[in-house]
């Protein structure tokens, strides 16, 4: 008899929400995770990241208040003083995930795992190895962090994203790497971040422009949020040298020179999985373990999720494919739907988006039929006394098939959920557009841009 009818490797979101699931589902589950539950994305990188920006999107709203005359803000945005609160509220919120694996009797083992066979692992811990046996398994070790060499330019400066959280103050100048392993470029939170602490900062995309899975209606407005910012955009790019205290970047034909004391490599990682001998398992992979919509390996019985199987490679995708991946852990027959996956930068403003833009829309043969609104005229962007913003929708003209939303403006992550939900449950433009919204509230917006497309 196996010792455990689940065993899940690794904590982060993928491991804990497929932990969760399966014991929920009333399996004997076990966890195993080398450090704290709760992966990079509470330790390293998104959680940490948020806090962060929110200090800084506060600081300027304060600063902005301050202008106006309303009250009386700093000017000085205190690094050192907002990575002392991440820690805290990153310990927290690692805390209650550990609480909530105990609460549902999900058993810890602390250490890495490699399997031994098909149907068991050895542990390898601070009290040294013990062969364990499950039923089934879900592998959810993430990636991790792969920091690219930049010619002329030391490696010690050239920092990932928890580097950079854990400065005691902000750099001089930074250069920031647009791009990384997902369509949502993480690198610009950095920008943001690290202008509002006062750095000079210059953002090099290697694509001719920033974001290209954004729609190309909103890609100005993102560019120009970017450029308020006090951040210099570099589209483009084909090369980057380092020579002294700059940066020398090609793009186009030309040659722009930027200081940089740091070079910012946020987004930079790769799936991790070379430490669980695989080999003994049967499970076949190539720089990632491919799965199904079930989140099955070519073992029936081995699952994985998460950014191992280099799907979308958000935390969001994560959390979905580990609750399908313990649901089928356990004898069920869930499936993944990632195109309904929503994605958001935390900016100033924010800039998020689900599903397809008009230009891939196009490109894969669909009779499109769009709306836009200028969130301008919004009431609550008005009352937030919001600079700008866009919002788009993006349907089928037959059916009205909701393809893909777009926004750039605040509450973007508000609009975006709302339109995530719509296209989970298949809801039409039609369905939007008869919407009854709060007033005020920014998902007026989308409903007035279904309306457009429907006019």
């Amino acid at each position: 008899m196996a010792d455990f009818d689940v065993l899940v490797i690794g904590g982060g979101p993928a491991g804990y929400a497929a932990a969760l699931k399966a014991a929920e589902l009333g399996a004997n589950v076990a966890l195993v995770e080398a450090e704290k539950p709760g992966g990079a994305c509470v330790h390293h990188a998104c959680i940490p990241t948020e806090i962060l920006l929110d200090a800084a999107i506060k600081h300027v709203e304060a600063r902005e208040m301050g202008v106006l005359g309303v009250f009386e803000a700093g000017e000085r945005f205190n690094f050192a003083r907002a990575a002392a609160r991440k820690d805290a509220l990153v310990k927290q919120m690692a805390d209650g995930i550990d609480a909530a694996l105990r609460m549902r009797k999900v058993t810890l083992l602390p250490g890495r795992a490699a399997f031994v066979s098909s149907h068991t692992v050895s542990v390898s811990g601070a009290d040294g190895n013990k062969e364990i046996s499950a039923e089934a398994f879900i592998i959810a070790t993430g990636t991790r962090w792969e920091p690219p060499a930049v010619a002329g330019i030391a490696p010690e400066r050239v920092l990932t994203a928890d580097a950079v959280q854990s400065l005691p103050e902000s750099p001089k100048s930074a250069l920031v790497l647009a791009g990384g392993p997902c369509e949502v470029d993480f690198a610009l939170e950095y920008a943001t971040l690290l202008a509002v602490a006062g750095t000079e900062v210059t953002v090099a995309a290697r694509e001719p422009r920033l974001l290209p899975a954004l729609d190309a209606t909103l890609a100005g407005a993102a560019r120009m949020a970017m450029t308020d910012l006090g951040v210099k955009v570099v589209e483009g790019v084909t090369d980057i040298r380092g020579d002294g205290a700059e940066v020398v970047l090609q793009h186009g034909g030309e040659e722009t020179r930027a200081p940089a004391e740091i070079v910012v490599a946020a987004d930079v990682r790769r799936p991790y999985f070379e430490t669980l001998n695989l080999q003994a398992a049967g499970v076949r992979a190539d720089g990632k373990i491919p799965v199904d919509r079930g989140c099955r390996t070519n073992v029936s019985h081995i699952f994985a999720a998460g950014d191992v199987t280099a799907g979308l490679m958000l935390s969001s995708a994560a959390s979905h494919m580990g609750e399908v991946a313990g649901t089928n852990a356990t004898g069920g027959g869930a499936a993944t739907r990632l195109s309904a996956v929503p994605r958001l930068l935390h900016g100033i403003p924010e800039i998020a988006w689900v599903g397809k833009s008009e230009e891939a829309a196009r490109a894969d043969g669909h009779d499109v039929v769009a709306g836009v609104f200028d969130l301008s005229f919004n009431a609550r962007a008005i009352a937030l006394g919001a600079r700008s913003g866009i919002v788009k929708v993006i349907a089928e003209r037959e059916l009205g098939e909701i393809l893909g939303v777009h926004v750039v403006g605040p509450g973007a992550g508000e609009m975006i959920a709302a339109a995530s939900g719509l296209m989970q449950a298949e809801a039409t433009l039609h369905d939007l557009a008869a919407m009854v919204a709060w007033h005020p509230s920014m998902t007026e917006g989308l409903i007035e841009a279904a309306r457009r497309a429907l006019a």
